[in-house]
């Protein structure tokens, strides 16, 4: 398509919006075009009067080209309340040429797309003054469309790729999970047999470590041998841990029954 200002589309918007003084200044928004054939077959005051029904529009007659009628359409402002994201249409004899401003980091076939649905909603109402060559409209309606269509086909394999790869690692979790479950519970069944393993050990241990009767009773004739007929209850009890009251039972049992005998 022609370019109704050569050098200029592409190029970037200066004034945009800044944080304050100090502070670097945003990215600009770059403007870019197109050119619309088409025969003006009235005067400047009637397309004026035409155009004035938008009313999200504001209509001016250039001052250096009289012919030229422009109208603007802001559709977003910097913090200093600027024309930032906006397009101008401008009306001339033989052409309808068309400037838009591009936001960095948004789709240009998207952006070109918008800019023209608004282009042909503005010459709907300027369609008693102009004659609008069809066949170029169609064709530029065409090649936009196409580009959208790219552009959506782009996205949606861009999604069903990022889709793909989710799922994938969803099913990866999936069976990791499984076996992180499995693991719990074998982990689980073989923790509570070596508790009743435990237990079990710790009875017989226990078993072990107690003294009958019998064998505390000859425990105790070998202390009392060793150590030149006395015994120190506490020191015994300590020894072989045993307690003093079941010591002193034993005891008493040994000199009844004759084995040992008290000192007087």
């Amino acid at each position: 398509m022609a370019d109704p200002y050569p050098g200029r589309p592409g190029s970037a918007v200066q004034g945009g919006p800044s944080s304050g003084s100090g502070a670097a200044p945003a990215p600009q928004p770059q403007v870019r075009g197109f050119r619309i054939l088409a025969a003006r077959g009235g005067d400047s005051s009637r397309l004026i009067a035409e155009l004035s029904m938008l009313s999200f529009l504001k209509i001016v007659q250039d001052a250096n080209e009289p012919e030229t009628v422009i109208a603007l359409n802001v559709e977003g402002r910097d913090i200093q309340k600027n024309p930032y994201l906006f397009t101008i249409l401008y009306f001339r004899p033989q052409t309808i040429d068309i400037l838009y401003t591009l936001l960095p980091g948004t789709s240009p076939k998207k952006r070109k797309l918008d800019v023209i649905k608004l282009a042909l909603n503005v010459l709907t109402m300027a369609s008693s003054t102009y004659r609008i060559d069809m066949k170029y409209l169609y064709q530029m309606v065409e090649g936009a469309i196409s580009d959208m269509n790219e552009y959506v086909a782009t996205d949606f394999d861009k999604l069903f790729s990022s889709y793909d790869s989710l799922k994938s690692d969803a099913d990866l979790q999936k069976k990791r999970v499984k076996e992180l479950s499995d693991a719990h519970s074998a982990l689980s069944k073989e923790n509570y047999d070596l508790k009743v393993k435990n237990d079990e050990l710790t009875l017989k241990l226990r078993g072990l470590e107690t003294f009958s009767d019998s064998v505390l009773g000859m425990k105790i004739q070998e202390w009392v041998a060793e150590h030149n007929g006395e015994i120190n209850l506490a020191e015994f009890s300590r020894v072989h841990n045993v307690p003093e009251t079941r010591l002193e039972q034993i005891l008493n049992k040994l000199v009844s029954e004759g084995y040992l005998e008290t000192r007087k």
